[in-house]
Parts: structure tokens; C-alpha cells; sequence
């Protein structure tokens, strides 16, 4: 996600910036490397997870924070390693909150991770104007200039948000290519040229518990990982998808990514709850162990812990006098009291057979596993025909039964089953047994395709959706639901699943339009063609017509940009709304360059700035909070006016 600066303010950066490049030029040597320490912060000593197998880190500002090491044993800049920070002006490097961050961590032996190379927000403003050679060009450099500066970086974020966050100049990286997703290739294949010691990471966001984006994130870590160019896996887990979730759900999650064989780190994690000290407390008691405990899981970064100095209000877990809210008083109980955790596996389950098969379908059964712990569910694993092929995994299950439907009539299939703990700790696998489905005399007709497709109703984060009722020869069971984005163009993936006629996709983006499409599917499993396709936009807000208010903080600012972190908008009125719109303008020469909980577009100089699904909704005197970042002409001191702030 974007994260605006912390309250560690940028002072004279411009000035520090230019005496910095005239004494060591752009190409600066490791030996001119780390020469300005002086705000770090005193020597670590008593990490909450000091002694643990995985690391429990969190981010810096422009320094480190004086009791950072009373807590956090990993290090990852906030905004300091990215590249708009970094390089605002073109050739005038600022290193300095990066240099504080990296200085600290190799002081204490803790590891530095960079906070990242390729992003859709967040960069320079002026690469823009360059042309797909020069932006190739520039990319290089920047990647060469700060694994040279950092060589005993730990990790790298090579791309952050590939999926979310488009990247404007992605053509210079190879555009969507061949794959769909060139540029990402491209991005580590240059990472491992210029910083071949350090981890590979991607990085995104949404992914927690929205299965279809998940689904998209592993083809990408996939098409990386064959080509040995990825090292771990991100995962962002911010408030707005985690305080949606409980442990079994993190778990769950957590097993899907481990089926990847790579490490997995949580990169971002915060949490809200119901924005009370006690409730915040809760949530990290149900799903902060889901992460900590899980075998797949390698560390662990909190996205900022002083009250106050988060990207987001009521994230924090230590006050700004420096008292422990809840939270933290019981995450340090929790972390000391782990261990390593449960690295024991199940014992593999036994007696698998199947029980019975139908033309399209193999029911299975088997005995059930045991763990020291406990079991959480078992993996379902088929391989095509009597012998060869491969293993794969087909479906989960939580019992020690299931169902693999959709099959081939009069065809061969092996199966093999292993049980999963909570800890993500997988057994060996079963016994094999292979199964014949039936011959052609099951149902293998397709239900009718559903007709008359239509949306029955929108608001600004959903749409409802009614069709005509689908035919067949036995019967049809229920219907799945695929979305994709846009007008045009994208891919129809499942959003949900109904048993009726009519479905409702919610947790949208306002002023967004979606493609729809409905199959039916019977009790063989047999699956229709797509009904027509509807295309519909969700509204741009909405609700009872209240009031609001806009207040801008600008939090950091140097000679050629600055950062409004928070732009915080408050419901003035009477009654929840569940919309709204703020508009301002942006000085002449000023553009913004990222934004984030927020849908921006820009007219000229004036800019609209709408809610996004999760801070839409306020009740009375409640706020929600937005931030953008803006490039200026270098010595323009002025910042956006005019501000205005409307609930239609």
C-alpha cells in the first residue's frame, strides 16, 4: 500500500541533498557509503522476539524512533528506500532516512530489508518525461546505486503491488509481453544482475482473503519461480482485509501460499479492530498467532507502533508518551512465550480408498491423522492415469471425506491425501489409490446457460445482479459468479457462488465498472456456458446527503514535493453517509505522483478525491483518512488550496 512519511520530518533536505551529491556524486562509492549516523537510535537490546526463529520487525521514518530496539529486531524504511523519496529531483540523491535505517541495522546485526524498487506510486515524477530508453536507463541505475550503497541489504521488495498498483511505465520494463506480466520478470531478472545477495520479494496487497486476486498473485510468484528469480512472498495484511478475518481464516490462507514452496513474509501488518484500545487487543489475540506460528511464515513487519506516527489512525500499539496500549503488552507476553513454535508434522493419514465414483466423480475416504497439536484439514492430491504424471493439488477438506468432481468418464486417476496443522506443517502423504470413474452412462450434460443477465441495483461499493433460471436433465444446483474489470479487456475470474437467481458482489470501488457473467453448474459438476455479459458502474457515493469536512496535515515536504498524510474527512452531520468527494487544487507545476485509500482523478490543476470501499462509510463525527503524494518545481514552496468536501 502507499504509506505516507512518518512524523519524522524531513529538515533541509534539499540542501542536505545537494552538499551530499557534491561530495560524492551520483555513483557514490561503498567507502562514502555510510557516513552520517548520527540520529540512530541507541543499541538494541531486549527485542520482543530476541532468540526466536523468525524476526518481528517494523518501519522507520527519517530516523530511528529511541525505543525502537526496546521491541522490533528487523528494519524496513517507510518511505525512506522509495524511489520518489529518494530521487525527487533527477541526478540529486537523499539518502539520509535510508542511511539511518541501514546504519542501525547493521549496527545491531538485525536484518535490513529495502522498501522498494518498482511501484506504481511513489516514484519520480520527472521519469514520466522520459522516453521508454531513458526510463529503462534510469531503472537500472536506480537498483545499481542502492544495492551498492546497501550491500548487506537482507531482502528486497523488487515490486510492490503489481496487481493493485499500475505502473505507468511499465512498456520500458517489457510491458505485458508474452506472459501478462513481462515487466514483473524483467524487474527481478535486473534485481539479481545488480543485487545478488540479498532475497527477492514480491509484495502486494488484498490478497488475504480474496481468493481470485490470491489465485492471480501465484501465477505471477509462479511464472518467477520457475524461473529461479524469487526468493519469498509478501503479504501485506493491513486492517482493512485482516480485521476481517479470524485464525482459522489466516490459516487457511497461509496453507495456500505454502503450497508454493517458498518463504512467506508478512510485510505489512496493522490492525484496528472496532478502533477501541480493547478491541485491537482482541483481533491480534484471534489472528496474530495464525501468522506468528506458521511454518511457512519467516518474519513477521509491523507498519509503524507509535500512536500518532502511523500511515493509519488507530494502528498504533504504543502510545506517544511511550505506554503500551493492550496490544502490545500482550504481544510481548505472547512472542516470549512461543518458543520457536510447532514445527511438528501430522503423521500421514492411512487406509485412503474410494468409496465410490460416478462418471464424473470420485469420492474418497480415509483415516484420520494425528499432530501434536492439532489437525486443521488434509490437501487432496490427484495424478493423471495408473502410473507417471505428476501430483497436484485438487481441493481441501476439513473431514476425512471428500468428493473430486468435474472428471472424465472412463478415466483413470491416483490419489494420494496429507493432513495440514495449524502451524501449516504438512504430513507425507497417504497411500496411493487409484480410481476409475464410471463409464458414459452418468450425467454428463451441461445445464443450459443462465439468460437475461442484469443488474437489479448499485451503490457506490456494490452490485446486485438477477437472471433467468438455467434448465437440465437432472437438475441445477446453484450458480457461480465471475467479474472482471473494466469495459474491456481483463479476465473473468470467480467472485462468489448462489443458490438462487440473484447475487450481490460487495466490497467494490466506487466510480468502478465491472464486467459480470453467471454459470449454472449441476450435481455431476457439469458446468454451463456463461450467460450474456452486463457491464455495470458502481455509483460515486451516496447515503443520507450528510455533511462533511476536510483536514489536510502536510507531514513531510522538501524542495521538490511533499506528502498530505492524513487528509482526514469527517462526517459533520446528523446521520451516517456513505460516500463522499473532496476536491482542491494543486498550485500550477504541481502533479501528484501516488495516493493511496482514496480513488483520485485530475482535471487540469483540480483534483477529486473519492472513497474507497473501507473508509466510505461514517457514522456521525466519525472520519476516515486519505493521502497523496505531489511533486513540485524545485524552490516552489506552495501547496494545495481550496479544499472542499461534499457526502452527495
Amino acid at each position: 500500500m502507499v504509506r505516507a512519511a512518518s512524523i519524522f520530518q524531513r529538515t533541509n533536505q534539499g540542501d542536505d541533498m545537494d552538499s551530499h551529491t557534491a561530495r560524492c556524486g551520483r555513483y557514490l562509492s561503498i567507502a562514502c557509503t555510510i557516513v552520517a549516523a548520527a540520529l540512530l537510535a541507541a543499541p538494541a537490546s531486549a527485542q520482543i522476539a530476541a532468540g526466536k526463529s523468525k524476526f518481528l520487525g517494523n518501519v522507520t521514518g527519517n530516523s530511528v524512533p529511541s525505543n525502537f530496539g526496546t521491541y522490533w529486531n528487523q528494519v524496513t524504511p517507510e518511505n525512506a528506500t522509495k524511489w520518489g523519496s529518494v530521487e525527487g529531483t533527477q541526478n540529486q540523491m537523499n539518502w539520509s532516512g535510508a542511511d539511518a535505517a541501514y546504519n542501525w541495522a547493521q549496527q545491531n546485526g538485525y536484518p535490513f530489508k529495502f522498501h522498494t524498487f518498482i511501484w506504481g506510486s511513489q516514484f519520480p515524477g520527472w521519469l514520466s518525461g522520459l522516453s521508454q530508453t531513458q526510463q529503462r536507463a534510469e531503472i537500472e541505475q536506480w537498483m545499481q546505486l542502492a544495492c551498492q550503497r546497501y550491500p548487506n541489504t537482507f531482502a528486497i521488495d523488487v515490486v510492490n503491488e503489481p496487481i493493485k498498483t499500475a505502473l505507468p511505465w511499465k512498456a520500458a520494463l517489457g510491458g505485458d509481453g508474452a506472459t501478462g506480466w513481462d515487466w514483473v520478470i524483467t524487474s527481478f531478472q535486473l534485481a539479481r544482475q545488480y543485487c545478488p545477495n540479498a532475497k527477492l520479494l514480491i509484495n502486494e496487497y488484498g490478497t488475504e482473503n480474496d481468493p481470485p486476486v490470491r489465485n492471480t498473485y501465484k501465477t505471477i510468484i509462479n511464472l518467477l519461480k520457475t524461473r529461479g528469480l524469487i526468493d519469498g512472498i509478501g503479504i501485506q495484511a493491513h486492517y482493512f482485509n485482516i480485521d476481517n478475518m479470524n485464525r482459522a481464516a489466516v490459516t487457511t490462507m497461509l496453507n495456500d501460499y505454502a503450497t508454493l514452496a517458498l518463504d512467506v513474509y508478512v510485510s505489512e501488518l496493522d490492525i484496528v479492530a472496532n478502533n477501541t484500545e480493547a478491541g485491537q487487543a482482541a483481533k491480534y489475540q484471534d489472528v496474530f498467532p495464525g501468522f506468528w506460528e506458521h511454518a511457512s511464515v519467516k518474519g513477521v513487519t509491523l507498519w509503524g507502533y507509535i500512536v500518532g506516527s502511523t500511515w493509519r489512525d488507530g494502528t498504533g500499539i504504543v502510545n506517544s508518551n511511550g505506554t503500551e496500549r493492550q496490544a502490545m503488552t500482550w504481544l510481548k507476553s505472547y512472542v516470549a512465550g512461543t518458543g520457536p513454535g510447532d514445527t511438528q508434522a501430522p503423521t500421514a493419514p492411512t487406509g485412503l480408498l474410494a468409496s465410490s465414483t460416478t462418471a464424473s466423480s470420485v469420492s474418497l475416504a480415509w483415516t484420520a491423522s494425528t499432530d501434536n497439536v492439532g489437525v486443521t484439514g488434509y490437501q487432496i492430491l490427484r495424478a493423471p492415469g495408473a502410473s507417471g504424471g505428476t501430483f497436484t493439488q485438487v481441493g481441501t477438506s476439513t473431514s476425512t471425506t471428500f468428493t473430486n468432481s468435474g472428471l472424465t468418464a472412463s478415466t483413470t486417476y491416483r490419489f494420494q491425501v496429507r493432513a495440514v496443522d495449524a502451524a501449516g506443517n504438512t504430513s507425507a502423504v497417504s497411500n496411493t489409490v487409484t480410481a476409475a470413474t464410471q463409464g458414459g452412462g452418468g450425467d454428463t450434460q451441461a445445464p443450459t446457460a443462465p439468460s437475461n443477465l442484469a443488474s437489479t441495483g448499485t451503490t457506490a461499493s456494490s452490485v446486485s445482479l438477477g437472471w433467468t433460471a438455467s434448465t437440465d436433465n437432472v437438475g441445477v444446483t446453484g450458480y457461480q459468479i465471475l467479474r472482471a474489470p473494466g469495459a474491456s479487456g481483463g479476465t473473468f475470474t470467480q467472485v462468489g457462488t448462489s443458490t438462487t437467481t440473484t447475487f450481490t458482489n460487495s466490497g467494490l470501488t466506487a466510480s468502478t465498472t465491472y464486467r459480470f457473467q453467471v454459470r449454472a453448474v449441476d450435481a455431476a459438476g457439469n458446468t454451463s456456458a456463461v450467460s450474456n455479459t452486463v457491464t455495470v458502474a458502481t455509483q460515486t457515493g451516496g447515503g443520507t446527503g450528510g455533511a462533511c469536512s476536510i483536514t489536510p496535515t502536510t507531514q513531510t515536504q522538501w524542495q521538490t514535493g511533499y506528502v498530505i498524510e492524513p487528509a482526514r474527512v469527517t462526517n459533520t452531520s446528523t446521520a451516517t453517509i456513505n460516500g463522499w468527494t473532496v476536491t482542491f487544487t494543486l498550485p500550477a507545476g504541481h502533479s501528484i505522483v501516488g495516493s493511496w485509500n482514496t480513488v483520485l482523478t485530475v482535471s487540469g490543476q483540480t483534483v477529486t478525491a473519492r472513497n474507497v470501499s473501507h473508509n466510505g462509510t461514517l457514522a456521525p463525527n466519525a472520519s476516515g483518512t486519505f493521502g497523496f503524494q505531489v511533486s513540485r518545481p524545485n524552490g516552489n514552496t506552495q501547496l494545495p488550496s481550496g479544499y472542499t468536501c461534499a457526502s452527495p
